[in-house]
């Protein structure tokens, strides 16, 4: 038999990205693999929908607890105003001196749970001859890295392959918590396996030539599993143009700066209406989102209405997918290189629903914006170098909103015939048997 595992320790619910990723490759791959099974966390809850089959059973209480203490500490510390200048703790944060040690020891004790988990799910599957068992790490960061440098015993007697998909650059995903040169043998170590056979997978032409740049031979790059309805995009109301900058409010993502972009938006829109819409999400730890979130609600109340909105989060995701849909433009203000090298699902939710985007430069997302326009004259979106030009770039593409929207709506076609789930497992298992220079033919992932 063929089994497909596919292993999630950030599966909590049935909302976000890392959800519709795990729903989109369980879907597809049911004809691809004799079993697939998708492994959850423990604290997995789907309201009881079941609207995929999950098995809870992996283990992050250690590292939440310890990202719970961290979270308290970062809450008090902004309240006295004496939290340290990047006060968010994520795997791929780099923070300084005490803040980096707790985070290497989070990666620590991450990767002893989820190591422990992994052995458990491969022995349960009983080890038979005839079995091909594929191990799908979705969401790949330092710890998924850690421990399948550990595996090297974890096989049995039936071929195992194991798929690890990295999501980040590598400068980002490692975070200083090995000196450069240790990375690059732990990525080398891993791909030389004999116990396991190793594929390394990104989602962008840009991450696998960083992968490459490392000495990882082996790298794929899989087409983005999209999975989402065909639906046009909604009419604007009475004249207003949505600015919607949606998503978690987070530092990388640029929400600090909404207060000025905010406030520039009337003075650059040559007399039309335009309305920005923010997401807010307002449990997050960081002293600068809360304060800056408490600047927005101000503004808010202060501004003449019609201005700015604010939505609260976290919402079911069919509304936030109205909201989507709803948006004039999608502005996307990163200022974190983490987005350099990254696909952005927002990017890919705003091209599928035919609504223009608006991306930073150098940027997978700026790539294909540029690849729309130089491949099939189509423009379904503008690039920004800085900040600043982001309220003068939107007037500008408010006075032709029209034929984006018409750009964008062919270009979601064409994108979906390449980035769907279906493709995307098809590529998952031409990894195990084709040269990664085919693989990374933008006739078969649209890279």
């Amino acid at each position: 038999m063929r089994k497909l595992l596919i292993v999630d320790p950030s599966l909590l619910s049935l909302e976000g990205h890392s959800y519709n990723y795990d729903r989109a490759i369980f879907e597809a791959a049911q004809g691809q693999f004799d079993e697939v099974v998708l492994y959850a966390d423990r604290g997995f809850r789907d309201g009881g929908q079941h609207a995929v089959p999950c098995r809870p059973v992996l283990n992050r209480l250690p590292i939440e607890l310890l990202r719970s203490w961290v979270n308290a500490v970062f809450h008090v510390a902004g309240r006295g105003g004496a939290a340290p200048a990047s006060a968010q703790f994520t795997d791929a944060t780099v923070v300084p001196g005490v803040w980096s040690w707790i985070v290497r020891l989070g990666q620590r004790l991450r990767a002893c749970d989820l190591e422990s988990s992994v052995r458990a799910i491969i022995a349960e599957q009983g080890g038979n001859a005839g079995d091909e068992l594929h191990l799908l790490f979705q969401h790949s960061n330092l710890a998924e890295l850690l421990v399948a440098d550990r595996l090297h015993r974890a096989a049995g007697s039936m071929p195992v392959h194991l798929h690890l998909v990295l999501r980040y650059s590598p400068d980002i995903l490692n975070a200083r918590f090995f000196a450069a040169a240790e990375f690059a043998s732990l990525l080398k170590r891993i791909a030389e396996s004999t116990a396991l056979q190793v594929h390394f997978l990104t989602d962008s032409a840009r991450l696998s030539a960083e992968y490459r740049a490392l000495g990882v031979r082996r790298v794929a790059t899989l087409p983005v599993p999209v999975l989402l309805p065909v639906e046009e995009p909604a009419a604007q109301e009475g004249g207003r143009m949505d600015v919607a900058f949606l998503g978690s409010a987070r530092v990388e993502k640029g929400f600090c700066e909404l207060p000025a972009l905010v406030q520039a938006m009337p003075r650059e829109s040559g007399g039309r209406v335009v309305r920005s819409v923010v997401q807010i999400t307002s449990d997050s730890p960081d002293p600068r989102v809360r304060a800056t979130l408490e600047e927005l609600r101000r503004m808010e109340r202060a501004l003449p209405s019609g201005t700015l909105e604010l939505r609260a989060s976290p919402v079911p995701m069919q509304v936030y997918y109205s909201w989507v849909r709803s948006a004039g433009i999608m502005a996307l203000p990163y200022v974190s290189d983490k987005y350099n090298a990254s696909t952005s699902g927002i990017f890919v939710e705003a091209i599928c629903f035919g609504v223009p985007v608006l991306a930073p430069a150098n940027s997978w997302m700026a790539d294909m914006i540029e690849e729309a326009q130089r491949a099939h004259g189509l423009r379904i979106g503008e690039v920004f170098a800085a900040l600043e030009q982001i309220p003068a770039i939107v007037a500008c593409m408010a006075s032709d909103l029209a034929q984006y929207r018409a750009d964008v709506n062919r270009f979601s076609v064409i994108w979906r015939r390449t980035h769907n789930p279906e493709s995307c497992v098809q590529a998952l298992l031409a990894a195990t048997t084709r040269e990664p220079a085919f693989l990374d033919d933008p006739t078969i992932c649209g890279s």
